[in-house]
This record gives C-alpha cells, sequence and structure tokens, in this order.
C-alpha cells in the first residue's frame, strides 16, 4: 500500500517470480512515485496501472541480459507515461544461482540505491538522474540494499540510514527510520524498499561468472559497475569516498521534508535468499537532484576557497617583496588581503580552513612590521619644571635647534631648556607679559604673541627689546619662528598667515604670507615650517603651502582616520611629519610626500599639548603641563 494525495502518489513493489522466470530474470524491487500532469488522472488506479505494467514490462522482456532488461523496461514505463504523469521509477534486481549473487539496480527520473556492507554505505546510482541509469556488481552475504525515491533520501540522512541499517533486525530498521518520516506533513511521493541477501557464499563463483558473461552485455556495461572487488573482497577507495563524500548534502535536505507511512512485506514460503521490507514515505524531488547539487556544491565551495587562497597568496607574497622598496604598497596589499579573508569568514559562519589561517598568521606578522605601531605602556619622564620655577605648567612650547621656550600663560613666564643638557632657566617673567598666549622662537630671540600685540625678548639678557601690535587679528591659533622670521597663524574664514622679518630693532611690519584669494582657515589649529608652511586642520587635513601659494600634498595610509589632531610639528633638522592626535592617543609619523610612516601610542597622549621631535636624538618629547615625557623613535 501506498500514500497518496489529490494529484500526487507513491508505491513500492516487490515480486519474486517462481521456476525458470526467477532463473531468467532474479527478484524484482521497485519503489516508484508519480506526480498527475492532468486532471482527470485518478491517481490510485493510475497508480497501480504503472504497477501492473512495470511488472508486465520486465518479465516479459527476452533481451539476453537482466542489465538490458532493466534499462529497456525503465525507458518503455517512462515512456508509456509520460504524457499523463510525472514518473519516478528506481528499481533493483538480485539475480542469483545457487549460492551466488548479482545486484542489477536503475532508475528512470530519479531515486537512487544504497549498498550497506560491513560498515561502509555507498550510492550506487550516479549523480547524474536524467535518462535510464542501471549499474551492476556482485553481492555478498549479508549485505542490505535500500531501493528508494528521492524524497526518501531527503527525509532520511545517509548517517541515519547508514545507523538503522546496522541493526540486527530489519523490522528494527523499519522501527528506527519511521518515525523520522512520520513528523513531515506532506508524504505523498516516498517509497523505498530495504532488503538483505542471504546465503551467498564466495566459492560459487564458477557457475556466477559463465552466467554473467550473458547477463552483462559488453565491457562498457561493466564499466558501470559500483562494486569492483579485490580477492579480499575489499570495496575500492573511490567508491569509499563517493558514499562519504554525499553525508553533507543529504544532511541539509533532511531538514524540509515531511511526514510518511511504513510497510512492511514479508518474503512467502521458499524465499529464502533474501529477507525484504518496504517502506512507503514522502517524496516531491528525485535523490539524484539532492546528490547532484551537493557535489556541484561542494565543488564550488571548493572551488570557491581555492581562489581565495590564491589571490590571499598572490597578494601576500608581493607584499613581501614590497616590504623594503615600498612599504606604504605592502601594507594596501596586505590589509587587502585581510578585508578578503574576513569577508570569506563572514560569509562562511567565521570558518576560514587551514590554509587561510596559516596565511592570516604569516599576514598578521608582516602587517606588524610594515604598519610600524609601537604601543608604549609608559612614557619616561625627562623634565619637571618645578625643578626650574615652582607651580610652573607649560602651555606652549617652540625650538631653536637644541634650544626650547616653554610659555606659563597662568605666571607669565618662560622657561628655557637645553634639549641636550637639560640645562633650564627662567627667561623672562612679569606683568609686561600678561596677556600672552604663545610663544615662539627665531635666532637669538623669542617672542610671546596674545593681546593683539607680540613681545620681543631677547635671549641672552631676558629683558623685552620691542612690541609689535597686530593688524586685523582674528584669534591666532599658532606662533612659530624660522630664520630669525615670525609666523602667526590666524584662524579666521578670511584666514591669513602673518610673517614678520626679524630686523635690528624687532620685528618689522606685519604682511601677508598667503598670496591670491583669501584662504578659509578657520578650522586650523597648528602650523610647522621647515621652509615650506604645513598647516594642520581638525579633522585631520594637513596642508602645504610653498612661497605663499598652495601645494600638492595628501595624507595616505593611515589605518584609520585623524579625530583630533592638535599638533603638528617639523622643522629643517627632521625628516618626517609629526602629528599629534589626542583623541586616539597616538603620535603618527608621515614622510614629506605624506605617506605613513609609523605611529607611537601611549595613553597618556590624551594630556599631551604639544611634542617636539628630535630625529638626532631619536626622541619624541611631549609637553604634559608641569612634566615633560618622551619616547624612543625606532624607526
Amino acid at each position: 500500500m501506498g500514500v497518496k494525495g489529490k494529484k500526487s502518489w507513491s508505491q513500492v513493489h516487490v515480486f519474486v517470480p517462481e521456476g525458470e522466470k526467477l532463473k531468467s530474470h532474479g527478484q524484482l524491487m521497485a519503489a516508484l512515485s508519480f506526480k498527475a500532469l492532468k486532471e482527470e488522472v485518478e491517481v490510485s488506479s493510475f497508480g497501480t496501472e504503472i504497477i501492473t505494467r512495470l511488472q508486465e514490462m520486465y518479465f516479459s522482456n527476452e533481451a539476453e541480459s537482466i542489465y538490458k532488461k532493466v534499462e529497456q523496461t525503465l525507458e518503455s514505463l517512462a515512456a508509456e507515461f509520460m504524457t499523463e504523469v510525472e514518473l519516478k521509477v528506481v528499481v533493483a534486481v538480485v539475480w542469483q544461482k545457487e549460492k551466488a549473487a548479482v545486484l542489477y539496480a536503475g532508475r528512470q527520473g530519479g531515486g537512487q540505491v544504497f549498498l550497506k556492507r560491513k560498515d561502509d554505505l555507498v550510492p550506487l546510482l550516479s549523480e547524474d538522474g536524467e535518462g535510464a541509469k542501471v549499474v551492476s556488481g556482485k553481492l555478498e552475504d549479508k549485505d542490505r540494499v535500500v531501493v528508494g525515491t528521492g524524497q526518501f533520501f531527503k527525509l532520511v540522512p545517509e548517517g541515519v540510514l547508514k545507523g538503522n541499517l546496522g541493526q540486527e533486525k530489519l523490522e528494527e530498521v523499519v522501527d528506527g527510520l519511521a518515525p523520522i518520516v512520520h513528523g513531515h506533513t506532506k508524504n505523498s511521493r516516498s517509497a523505498a524498499v530495504v532488503t538483505e541477501i542471504e546465503g551467498v557464499e564466495k566459492k560459487a563463483e564458477e557457475s556466477l561468472q559463465q552466467e554473467e558473461v550473458k547477463q552483462m552485455p559488453s565491457e562498457e556495461d561493466k564499466r558501470d559497475e559500483p562494486i569492483r572487488e579485490s580477492g579480499k573482497q575489499k570495496m575500492t577507495s573511490k567508491v569509499k569516498e563517493a558514499a562519504a563524500g554525499l553525508l553533507e548534502g543529504i544532511k541539509k535536505a533532511i531538514n524540509k521534508e515531511t511526514r510518511g507511512e511504513v510497510f512492511v512485506h514479508r518474503r512467502g514460503k521458499g524465499q529464502k535468499s533474501a529477507a525484504t521490507v518496504a517502506i512507503v514515505l514522502v517524496a516531491v524531488f528525485a535523490v539524484s537532484l539532492v546528490v547532484a547539487g551537493s557535489k556541484r556544491q561542494r565543488e564550488k565551495k571548493r572551488a570557491e576557497y581555492q581562489a581565495v587562497v590564491e589571490e590571499v597568496n598572490y597578494k601576500y607574497e608581493e607584499a613581501k617583496s614590497l616590504v623594503e622598496l615600498n612599504p606604504l604598497r605592502a601594507r594596501s596589499l596586505l590589509e587587502e588581503s585581510k578585508a578578503r579573508l574576513d569577508e570569506y569568514s563572514q560569509a562562511h559562519e567565521g570558518e576560514l580552513g587551514s590554509e587561510l589561517q596559516e596565511l592570516s598568521k604569516k599576514i598578521d606578522e608582516v602587517l606588524n612590521n610594515v604598519q610600524k605601531e609601537y604601543k608604549e605602556e609608559s612614557a619616561t619622564e625627562w623634565f619637571d619644571f618645578n625643578l626650574v620655577k615652582e607651580g610652573f605648567r607649560g602651555s606652549d612650547w617652540n625650538q631653536e635647534e637644541n634650544i626650547v621656550w616653554v610659555w606659563d600663560k597662568d605666571s607669565s613666564s618662560v622657561v628655557e631648556i637645553n634639549l641636550q643638557t637639560k640645562a633650564s632657566k627662567v627667561i623672562a617673567a612679569g606683568d609686561e607679559l600678561k596677556g600672552g598666549e604663545l610663544v615662539a622662537l627665531a635666532g637669538k630671540r623669542g617672542f610671546v604673541v596674545g593681546g593683539g600685540a607680540i613681545e620681543v625678548v631677547d635671549e641672552a639678557e631676558g629683558e623685552i627689546v620691542a612690541e609689535v601690535g597686530g593688524e586685523d587679528w582674528g584669534k591666532i591659533a599658532d606662533a612659530v619662528g624660522f630664520s630669525s622670521n615670525l609666523y602667526l597663524l590666524d584662524q579666521n574664514s578670511q584666514g591669513q598667515i602673518y610673517k614678520f622679518l626679524g630686523v635690528n630693532d624687532g620685528l618689522s611690519s606685519q604682511r601677508d604670507y598667503l598670496k591670491g584669494d583669501a584662504y578659509d582657515l578657520s578650522g586650523a589649529v597648528s602650523m610647522a615650517i621647515d621652509g615650506s608652511v604645513w598647516v594642520l586642520f581638525d579633522e585631520g587635513t594637513v596642508v602645504k603651502y610653498v612661497r605663499g601659494e598652495k601645494d600638492a600634498f595628501a595624507v595616505s595610509g593611515l589605518d584609520k582616520s585623524f579625530e583630533r589632531p592638535v599638533k603638528i610639528f617639523t622643522s629643517p633638522e627632521v625628516e618626517q611629519i609629526y602629528i599629534l592626535d589626542q583623541q586616539q592617543t597616538r603620535v603618527v609619523v608621515l614622510n614629506k610626500n605624506g605617506e605613513y610612516r609609523s605611529q607611537y601610542v601611549w595613553p597618556g597622549m590624551a594630556g599631551v599639548k604639544d611634542l617636539i621631535v628630535s630625529e638626532e636624538q631619536k626622541k619624541i618629547f611631549l609637553l604634559t603641563g608641569e612634566k615633560v615625557f618622551t619616547l624612543d623613535l625606532k624607526d
């Protein structure tokens, strides 16, 4: 009996003839399902007719070999009913002589035949489900054969099938499989037959081989044999691999399908060679599609994986060769590789596989060298201003070679420090300097800027020697001395960089450094000079000016953009540009083409107000207020 719906039907059929027909045709087992293509098809009567025609066609076929009998029967059955139903048939014939047996398995439209031998479970039919497919091979005692429609094998994963086929009795096999499909709601197209081979002995070879010559028509047919055995009766590694390869695809298919019923068929008296159990379950798709889809999916995944391996490895090898010649390009290639690995990992639930995991480790190692990110747990305390003036808190400083002037606006005083010797002294202090905001140093003179004026201080005497008034200033954001001249950065939407030339009696009158149209400097926060003028903006842009005109320059290669840069430093004595990014507690090093070189990360950077760098001493000097800290340059 079977299960039917309004337009679908499934059934199993087992027939063991007697006398000469048993010798010439063997025992027939079949699992069938169909879907009606026309409204007038009455599925129950039509199903009975199909089974009747199957038996008639097969046992009346007089082809020389059972192989041909099965193949021709499947083709003829499909052709006869093709206009009324979408038919799927899978059959198995057990042909025996004395105590030896051969299995012939075939299908039309879909289905599969599995052979369980000892601990191995093997699909016997190829994954291509188009047309009639027939294979043959020798059987051994206690082999178990499962003949089923495609949906049966979608509902019952290979691992579950194998486990249940390991039960001692066939009744136990049924008891294990039936609950799996009863939980599903659509079960009108599933059918399966389970058979166990008994009474086969290896010694009955000669008579069997003589008969097989008649039954198996050609060498081409023989190449389809599912079981090639050595003298020790072992399955080939290829067959084992085929069995193992099916498991994953069928596991995925099981989750979508529905319930069914179980039908047990007992062999009658005199049927000693095999015990047969038929299971009627739900069917929608042929196992050929499941198996073929599973294989294609595995092949597609492997091809995708290999493509990623090759792509990432190529970029990794190229990056390694560029580490010294072009570190920026090397870093870019490595970051592209990391991004590709992340993309693949996210698409495959975090899985990378052994090859990509190993590549990822190698990329990280090279990337760490190329990135040159130096994380410092602490900085070295280099100077304490309390040693020179109690309560001194530096808020701004400027450098001329090894001499640094530090300004404390609260005490209106200037302290001088020698970077090589740490010698220090108070240069100037007093009410005359009140209102000062910034300090600059150029040659033998220093400048305190603020309150709309510039106080010129003689370095040797520490006396104010001149005062120069500003003209139409907005907000002066920075002051830098360079080659006896003073430059002021006016932070204004119609901003300007003002230049004062050093003269004998102090400074010249104010003149504009920037030429041409007005510049929006409202976001400018810091300035550095090495012959060119470098202006840092609060969003992280750096603009280079040469002889008063904007020059081409762009920052490149940063792993993350600046968040709150506050100071920029360079000078004729240093080869690089240094930018203090308080928000990300780092000093970023760029070459003067704008390319990233390295970065120094220290948590205490959040409290740093200004920086100076001596590449000769290989130190970064960091002003925190009452103290100066240093970090060692590693490049």
